[in-house]
């Protein structure tokens, strides 16, 4: 089986920017997804490259990511031009060329299907002077986006896609206790304090981070072990002390590495007392495991 795959047709002078915010919100957002955005340079006059052509090929879904200067405008004077426009060549290729079969199957579709999204400008073709040959994408329904309202509206606008072709959404947030009320009592620690404490040797490693977010403050530090069996005693060790601490790490493990982020989720997502003692213990219980053979 292989994951539902979008190819972005963009004009790198108009969108480009946005196409590859456009990429990381879809394979973020959702399951078993791949997103192609052609970045290679092409010279005009160029036969139209075989490198777009199998990423057309190879994908369920073309998006067209439409800006204000995605063609010329209506009623544009032109000048005169023997290049190939690879926008156009794209999509007349995207709707010519056969789905494979088995792609249509597991996908759940007949033939390729094009999305257009009008980007940063006015919802509608009639602004452009659209080639004939790609004139079937008046007939599509369009969406529309733009940078003022790309926090709020992305989710729902990737919604919508989601539902069109039956594809699944990753879960929006992790799920967490319920505030315990004697840690929500808890003081965060200041941030003067909280440097000066991770100066000392103790808490070698670790430092703060928020991932994006001004809202939340995380200690966080890489475990590195000679080999996963070290880093699974790691991690055994430390979930038996924090189920006597009641307090709890968001973590990862990859083979002999294991990262670490620590915040009390109670008292609003930032680091107290219970964060510093956590990291002290793992930072003994890392040495302990190393010694061992």
């Amino acid at each position: 089986m292989q994951p539902f795959t979008f190819f972005i047709s963009y004009r790198r002078q108009d969108t480009a920017p946005i196409a590859l915010l456009l990429k990381n919100e879809i394979e973020k957002r959702m399951q078993f997804v791949r997103v192609s955005v052609d970045v290679e340079e092409m010279v005009v006059g160029d036969p139209f490259p075989e490198k777009l052509r199998r990423l057309i090929d190879s994908a369920h879904a073309t998006i067209v990511l439409i800006g204000r200067n995605w063609m010329p405008r209506k009623g544009e004077v032109l000048g005169s031009s023997a290049g190939t426009d690879w926008v156009v060549n794209e999509l007349e290729y995207s709707r010519a060329a056969a789905l494979e079969p088995s792609m249509a199957a597991n996908a759940g579709i007949a033939s390729r299907v094009i999305l257009p999204l009008f980007a940063d400008c006015d919802r509608g073709f009639a602004q452009f002077e659209v080639p004939q040959s790609i004139a079937y994408l008046e007939q599509l329904h369009a969406e529309q986006i733009d940078y003022a309202s790309w926090p709020a509206a992305i989710g729902p606008l990737l919604d919508r896609v989601a539902v069109k072709l039956s594809l699944k959404k990753r879960p929006d947030a992790d799920e967490y206790p319920k505030p315990d009320l004697a840690k929500a009592r808890t003081q965060p620690l200041a941030d003067s304090e909280l440097t000066q404490i991770l100066h000392y040797d103790d808490y070698e490693g670790w430092y703060i981070d928020n991932f994006g977010n001004a809202e939340v403050k995380y200690l966080v530090k890489t475990f590195k072990f000679r080999h996963f069996d070290q880093a699974a005693d790691f991690m055994a060790m430390v979930s038996n002390h924090c189920r006597i601490l009641d307090h709890h790490p968001e973590w990862r493990n990859v083979f002999n590495h294991v990262t670490v982020s620590l915040t009390t989720w109670d008292a609003q997502r930032r680091v107290t007392i219970y964060d510093l003692n956590l990291a002290l213990f793992m930072n003994m219980a890392a040495k302990a495991v190393a010694k061992k053979a």
